[in-house]
């Protein structure tokens, strides 16, 4: 079994977390908001910029980062009780190895240690697997969000999933 580790990234990840999120918006264009175009357009220094902000976690194998979560607790009074995860994305050599339940696992136990109440995401209604993997971990499905992104111009559904903590 492989040795994971979950952690912040911070900007100095930004060339490797700028390559898994050109993997995954060119491999799974529904998982992501940001299109492939949009991504490689990004400069290094807006990545840098953008993981400077805190927002994200890594898993690593080694020195290598696999994997890839967008995590955001929510700011305003009324709804400090809630974080957001997403994207959430292993690269493809690495999905089944169990490091997307480390990513997983860490983020939840960040939201718990920060007092959190819930995790909300968002998932494609066609993304079995990830929806199949986000009820492992405790996640569900409570609606759905039609037409919520156009994907080359495809009208996409998604299903809002949560968790509570």
């Amino acid at each position: 079994m492989q040795n994971f580790v979950c952690r912040v990234l911070a900007p100095e990840d930004s060339e490797a977390w700028q390559k898994l999120r050109l993997e995954g918006a060119r491999d799974f264009p529904s998982g992501f908001l940001v299109t492939y175009e949009e991504t490689a357009a990004a400069r290094r220094d807006h990545c840098r910029k953008i993981l400077a902000g805190g927002s994200f976690r890594g898993v690593f194998t080694e020195e290598n980062l696999v994997g890839l979560c967008g995590y955001r607790p929510q700011q305003l009074k009324r709804t400090q009780h809630r974080g957001v995860i997403g994207p959430f994305f292993v690269t493809r050599s690495y999905q089944g190895s169990g490091a997307a339940k480390v990513l997983m696992a860490g983020v939840i136990e960040e939201a718990k240690s920060n007092g959190l109440a819930q995790l909300e995401l968002f998932v494609d209604t066609e993304n079995l697997r990830a929806m199949a993997f986000y009820e492992r971990q405790g996640f569900e499905r409570v609606a759905t969000h039609y037409d919520s992104v156009r994907v080359d111009g495809e009208s996409r559904n998604d299903h809002l999933f949560t968790l509570r903590l």
